[in-house]
């Protein structure tokens, strides 16, 4: 159990999954509360804006109040000057102006339109304006003293709201007041027009956009004003901005799905390399475990046959062979024990250079069906030995020569049939088929032996890759031979295919590119 728990590395997928989950749920969380203290943020930030645009409101109501309304006795009682005086200073939203001077039982009284020309104030006004000064006229009365005279603001009449500044003489005792009746759809318009100012230097962009009315309802779209009253005149009325593109709830939402699919993507892309690193470790692990098997494999191939040409020579230096048949028994074992040896060592010095790139290919015109049935002559004495039935069936027409390296082709056959050989089982039969059609010539090898997994099929001619199942542990092999067997074929231009179902053999197909020419018949031959 230890063994299998350092060879393995799936008791890394816990620590890799665990981690990430957790680190998901809380990335997760910590987008849905950065989400919440968005909108908060966002809220704060509108109603930060908003209080600006109303201080510079009253700011400006008051500023202008004071120059305008703020005069001298001596300038009290010239009506002409008064004028020139309420022209040069004008209050933003002004209907009216007016001006009175308090004297013992009366007043006199002066009244300006918005250029400062005087003019008869209508009843409505005229009304308004008395609730708004006698209060000062009492002062007068009783010889009240102002320390700090200041402007004051009469909105009992709504539609007639008043700004008051009381007039004192040297010793301040109240001697007259100045005012002005505020239109409110002027005033709306001019308060709209500063606010709406401030807010672009603040947002240079303009995607707040200022309401100032009696009553805010919902936009068009359905977003609510972020609102609160102006704080100097019109106090009944609300300021309120929005955003013009979204709601601070919508524009949260969306900055969390953008920073959630951010996320995602860097977590996606983060498993993914997770799960090559786990691949790449799989693929070397059982590389690792390939290459063992290969040394394994390749010491017991040498071994066997290395053992019995070891004791077949000793038998017959010492003189126990002494029959001729049996002398040339011994010396076809020999010989078909040292082919087997050289097409071994073949493969792994063939893989050596194809490994590092150094394989080279010698290209000259060669007679493709000799090529072929002069390798199935040279397997006659080992299957026949092993009891094996071979059929050999050239093309109906001879092909002609082709470009090829006559001993890497040649190779290629001989690891075709050896593996034909070791994996035929009980049904020991092998045919070799040598066809021509579309420009393409076709060696197909056949077998009636164990077959192959279709999952299995394109795995096989990978390097030290065997096929699993119970008679890989008794036929023994490097795992090299169809890997170069591919690379071979590839790099004469053609492909191997392969059809196989478990249980009913295989046909391994070897495709070269065939240029056509003079043909001439070959016959069908069988070996048995």
């Amino acid at each position: 159990m230890k063994r299998l728990f350092r060879r393995s590395i799936l008791w890394l997928l816990p620590l890799v999954i665990v981690p990430l989950g957790a680190l998901a749920v809380m990335q997760y969380r910590f987008l849905r509360a950065l989400e919440q203290k968005s909108v908060s943020a966002e809220r704060n930030s509108m109603r930060s804006s908003l209080e600006l645009v109303t201080a510079d409101i009253e700011t400006r109501y008051r500023m202008s109040a004071m120059r305008s309304l703020a005069i001298t006795e001596s300038r009290l009682v010239d009506v002409q000057s008064l004028g020139r005086h309420f022209a040069e200073n004008k209050i933003p939203g002004a209907r009216l102006y007016f001006a009175f001077r308090f004297r013992e039982g009366m007043s006199e009284a002066g009244f300006f339109d918005a250029t400062g020309v005087e003019r008869i104030p209508t009843s409505a006004e005229a009304e308004a304006v008395k609730m708004g000064y006698v209060a000062w006229q009492v002062a007068h009365k009783l010889q009240r003293v102002v320390a700090q005279p200041a402007l004051q603001v009469d909105e009992r009449d709504r539609d007639h709201r008043l700004i008051l500044f009381p007039v004192t003489d040297s010793s301040l005792h109240v001697i007259g007041v100045t005012g002005v009746v505020l239109d409110p759809q002027k005033s709306q318009k001019f308060m709209s027009a500063i606010g709406t100012a401030k807010l672009r230097e603040r947002h240079p962009r303009g995607m707040l956009a200022l309401r100032i009315a009696p009553v805010l309802t919902k936009a068009a779209n359905g977003r609510e004003y972020i609102s609160q009253p102006l704080s100097f005149v019109f106090t009944d009325w609300r300021a309120g901005v929005r955003d013009t593109c979204a709601s601070p709830e919508e524009m949260a939402a969306i900055n969390f799905r953008h920073n959630a699919l951010w996320t995602g993507g860097a977590f996606v892309v983060l498993c993914g390399a997770i799960v090559l690193a786990i691949g790449a470790m799989f693929r070397q692990a059982r590389l690792s475990q390939m290459k063992s098997d290969f040394v394994s494999n390749v010491s017991h191939e040498l071994r066997t046959p290395l053992s019995s040409i070891r004791v077949f020579g000793e038998y017959m230096r010492l003189g126990r062979v002494t029959k001729p048949e049996k002398i040339q028994e011994y010396g076809e074992y020999i010989e078909a024990e040292g082919r087997r040896l050289t097409q071994l060592i073949n493969n792994i010095l063939d893989f050596s250079k194809i490994e590092s790139a150094e394989k080279k290919y010698r290209f000259c015109e060669v007679d493709v069906v000799d090529l072929v049935e002069n390798t199935v002559n040279a397997f006659e004495v080992p299957l026949r030995e092993q009891g094996f039935v071979v059929s050999y069936e050239g093309p109906e027409v001879h092909p002609p020569a082709l470009l090829i390296d006559k001993d890497a082709i040649g190779q290629v056959l001989v690891n075709l049939i050896d593996n034909a050989m070791k994996y035929s089982g009980e049904r020991k039969e092998i045919a070799v088929r040598v066809t021509t059609a579309a420009n393409e010539l076709r060696i197909a090898i056949r077998d009636r032996g164990i077959g192959i997994p279709s999952l299995e099929q394109k795995k096989i001619f990978e390097k030290f890759y065997r096929v699993g199942g119970a008679l890989v542990h008794d036929v023994k092999g490097s795992g090299l031979g169809l890997a170069i067997v591919k690379h071979v074929v590839q790099a004469h231009g053609g492909r191997v295919e392969v059809a196989s179902m478990p249980g009913e053999g295989s046909t391994f197909t070897i495709v070269l590119p065939l240029k056509t020419s003079e043909t001439v018949r070959v016959p069908a031959t069988e070996y048995a």
